[in-house]
């Protein structure tokens, strides 16, 4: 997806940087190439680099599905 498609608080499937699963979370903030979400569900293998990140993670258009 493109920076255009991507709606601020609306809720969206992506992979955050350093994750290795997707996540599903609503976009809080957007910026140039990537969005900060606010997670709602993630992988059980990432809940610890979640748990790290405050359940905010950053996250590259690209990646939104």
């Amino acid at each position: 997806m493109t920076e255009e498609m991507i709606n601020l608080g609306e809720q969206y499937s992506c992979t955050p940087i350093g994750f290795t699963q997707s996540v599903i979370g609503e976009v809080v903030s957007k910026m140039t190439n990537c969005a900060v979400v606010k997670v709602a569900q993630c992988a059980v293998e990432d809940q610890e680099l979640l748990d790290e990140k405050a359940s905010m993670v950053v996250a590259k258009y690209d990646t939104f599905k």
